[in-house]
C-alpha cells in the first residue's frame, strides 16, 4: 500500500461540524422527499457524498487533487458498479435466511422488525463497499487492495460496529424525548434505529479507509 494517509477523526469532525451541507445533499438525491425514511438508498447516497465531501478536511495534501469532486462522481460511480452491489445483496439474501433459521427454526414466524433490521444491515455493507471502491479507484493504482483491506479490518469489529449504532440510537431518542417532554412512540424509534445505522457504517467506511490508507 502506498504512502498516503487519512485523518478520520478529522474527516469526522468536519461532517459533524457541517450538519447544513447534509440536508442539502439529502434534498439534491431526493428532492420530492418522496421517500422519508432516514436509511433509504437516496438517503444513504447522500451521506455517503458527504463523506466524499468531508476526505478534503483529513486526505493527505498530496492526495487531496485525487479525491477533489468526488462527491460529485459518486452517484456515476454507484451506477457503473450496480452489478458489485447486487451481487452483495444476493450473497446477503442467504445469510439473513440463515440467520432467522437460527434465531427461529424452520416453521418458526420471522419477526419483522429484525427482518428489516437484517436487510438493512446488508444494504449498508453493500453501499459501503461501493464507497470504498470509488476511493480505491480514486487514488490510483497504488492503492490496490484498499477495499479489501479496510472490509477486513470492519468485520473483525463488527460488534463494535453494532455497539456505536445503538449507542447513536440511544443518545437520538433520549435528546428527542427531552425536546418533546414524552416518551418515543415506535415509528420515531424505528426512525432513529434507521438513522443511527446509516450514521455507524458511513463512519465505520471512512475509518476503515484510514486504516487501509495508514503507512505500513
Amino acid at each position: 500500500m502506498a504512502q498516503g494517509f487519512l485523518d478520520a477523526q478529522a474527516v469526522l469532525g468536519w461532517m459533524q461540524a457541517n450538519p447544513g451541507r447534509l440536508r442539502e445533499l439529502l434534498a439534491e438525491e431526493d428532492p420530492g422527499d418522496a421517500d422519508v425514511q432516514p436509511a433509504a438508498d437516496s438517503a444513504v447516497r447522500a451521506h455517503l457524498r458527504f463523506a466524499a465531501e468531508g476526505l478534503m478536511a483529513g486526505i493527505a495534501p498530496d492526495l487531496a487533487n485525487r479525491v477533489e469532486g468526488m462527491a460529485d462522481d459518486l452517484d456515476d460511480a454507484f451506477e457503473a458498479d450496480w452489478d458489485v452491489f447486487e451481487h452483495h445483496l444476493e450473497l446477503g439474501r442467504g445469510a439473513i435466511a440463515l440467520e432467522e433459521h437460527l434465531l427461529y427454526g424452520a416453521d418458526g414466524d420471522t419477526e419483522p422488525a429484525i427482518h428489516a433490521a437484517l436487510e438493512r444491515r446488508v444494504r449498508l455493507g453493500g453501499w459501503r463497499i461501493l464507497f470504498l471502491r470509488c476511493l480505491e479507484d480514486r487514488l490510483g493504482p497504488e492503492y490496490d487492495g484498499l477495499t479489501e483491506s479496510a472490509l477486513a479490518w470492519a468485520k473483525e469489529r463488527e460488534r463494535d460496529l453494532a455497539a456505536t449504532i445503538l449507542h447513536m440510537h440511544h443518545r437520538q431518542v433520549t435528546a428527542m424525548e427531552e425536546a418533546t417532554g414524552h416518551p418515543a412512540t415506535a415509528e420515531e424509534r424505528d426512525q432513529s434505529s434507521q438513522a443511527a445505522a446509516v450514521q455507524g457504517y458511513v463512519r465505520q467506511a471512512i475509518e476503515a479507509a484510514a486504516h487501509a490508507m495508514a503507512p505500513a
